[in-house]
């Protein structure tokens, strides 16, 4: 079959020819044809393209769903190709091929021709959602496993040009995966299923802290601090995750998480009862609701036509959300809350950080935020119960002041000296320990010290405080030293260690240090 192309170039070449040579003076110069493909004409409408308009117009079609003859005109379109790049810009709210100009459609056929052979360019974002209601109905893809990565792959690619596409394909894929039985774990990744999880642990701690409440038939039960530590910090996650109050993130979480966590499940426990007494819904319904069977729209804010039926069926998610179909109406049966943080959570757990601060006379308070009366009580009493029972149950730590070691042993020196007979003197000849020397200029040097800090310890930080390099003999007991001194201060340490092993002073506590050694 000839080269338009070439036949085109031909044409115009002999038509230059005709007009004589190039450098002739006497050649008159006027206007030149331009040859264009005849596809190229704006008047020209593809067969193909005139078959699917005239498809609108069928007796037929005048019964169909907008959905329906979209899907009836795509399959009439799966394997069309066209070349006829278009620059202008096509806006729907509902985007369909009747919706398009023949400029529009001519346009859109010739983007999908290079997405197809792998290069996805920005074109508008109403074209992007044309090209994903075709997979999704499984124009040019079996429907499946293939059509599932078509979708996810373009998506991944075009939601560089268009982010807010993400808000509508990820459920689209989750609802593929349903509506075609895949596996679940396909959907992972799509799914808000840590908000879900974190809920269902919530309600089954209020469960077991009514049952211990049942059983023991008080209604003030003791707390039992220190029985199960993963529980307690498996619901700590769990309140983090739904809090807009981060408490996992707190200063007094860092240096204590112990008391954090067995006073945040007491408190817990304890608010659980008062719900059960005073409210009418429980804990954990009042803040997040319950799980629920809801309608549920297969691929929402998509044009998409199934053909027929879907046979009734019940597709098991995961262990927070299930999808049930009954004559071809779907329901889903999950935590309808729409997954945002507790702001209410969030009160409880700045509350018990707040309380159980001031319980322990930590030297960073929080600012009363005016809580409940009934809430303050519950957090007061938590915190008191676990300061009482950690003082109780909390391992004995000795502590060896090796500084006073060298006076023990003069002094048992001395007495065992003045224990001994005259004979037992003479035998043993026992040396006495030598008392350190220090001068009286270096006494007086270390009373003007600040923080109790010796010279080498001083010498260390003005070598950082310089942007020096400490020598490389610097020991990780005199890093140590200077951070105890420096903690009760500042409440944190002063100096890390990099990536190569060499000390830095943390940057934020630079100007703080200056001003201490003032």
């Amino acid at each position: 079959m000839p080269n338009i192309d070439e036949i085109i170039r031909q044409i115009v070449a002999e038509s230059r020819a005709k007009g004589g040579r190039a450098l002739s003076s006497s050649r008159v110069y006027s206007d030149e044809p331009i040859l264009m493909r005849g596809s190229q004409l704006s008047n020209y409408h593809p067969e193909p393209i005139r078959q699917m308009r005239a498809l609108s117009r069928t007796p037929e079609a005048r019964s169909w769903s907008d959905a329906r003859l979209f899907v009836e005109q795509a399959r009439l379109m799966a394997d069309y190709e066209d070349n006829c790049p278009y620059s202008g810009t096509f806006l729907s709210y509902f985007p369909t091929y009747s919706a398009m100009s023949e400029q529009q459609l001519r346009g859109y056929f010739t983007w999908r021709s290079r997405v197809r052979r792998g290069t996805i360019e920005k074109t508008s974002a109403s074209f992007a959602y044309v090209y994903l209601y075709e997979l999704i109905n499984g124009v040019d893809v079996k429907p499946g496993v293939r059509a599932f990565r078509a979708i996810e792959a373009f998506w991944q690619s075009y939601r560089e040009f268009e982010p807010a596409m993400d808000r509508y394909v990820r459920p689209w894929l989750v609802d593929y995966v349903v509506y075609h039985d895949l596996s679940p774990a396909l959907a992972a990744p799509y799914l808000n299923t840590i908000h879900d999880r974190a809920v269902a642990i919530l309600q089954r701690a209020e469960d077991r802290a009514l049952a211990e409440e049942a059983s023991r038939g008080r209604r003030r039960a003791r707390h039992s601090f220190g029985s199960d530590p993963q529980g307690d910090k498996a619901l700590l996650r769990a309140l983090d995750e739904l809090s807009t109050y981060r408490i996992m993130e707190s200063r007094l979480y860092r240096d204590d998480p112990e008391a954090v966590c067995s006073v945040v499940r007491a408190v817990f426990d304890d608010l659980a009862r008062y719900y059960r007494s005073s409210r009418t819904q429980g804990l954990t319904e009042s803040l997040f609701g319950t799980r629920r069977s809801m309608p549920h729209l297969m691929f929402a804010s998509a044009v998409f036509y199934p053909g027929c039926k879907h046979e009734d069926c019940v597709y098991e998610l995961d262990e927070t959300c299930s999808y049930t179909c009954r004559n071809g109406i779907w329901t889903c049966d999950a935590l309808h809350d729409g997954g945002a943080r507790s702001a209410k959570l969030g009160q409880i757990l700045r509350a018990t950080d707040r309380g159980l601060r001031l319980a322990m006379n930590y030297p960073h308070p929080l600012k009363e935020h005016g809580d409940p009366k009934y809430l303050q009580r519950i957090i007061d009493r938590a915190a008191s119960d676990y300061l009482a029972w950690h003082e109780k149950n909390a391992p004995r730590h000795i502590e060896i002041d090796l500084s006073k070691l060298a006076g023990i042993r003069s002094t048992a020196a001395v007495t065992r000296e003045a224990l001994l007979i005259d004979e037992e003197r003479e035998e043993t000849n026992l040396p006495t320990a030598p008392e350190p020397v220090t001068s009286k200029a270096e006494q007086e040097a270390k009373k003007d010290l600040p923080l109790g800090l010796t010279m080498d310890e001083l010498g260390f930080i003005r070598t950082l405080l310089d942007g020096r390099t400490p020598s490389s003999n610097a020991s990780e007991l005199l890093v140590d030293s200077i951070n105890e001194k420096f903690f009760d201060l500042l409440g944190d340490t002063i100096i890390e260690f990099d990536e190569s092993g060499t000390p830095r002073l943390v940057e934020d506590y630079i100007d703080d240090v200056h001003e201490a050694l003032a």
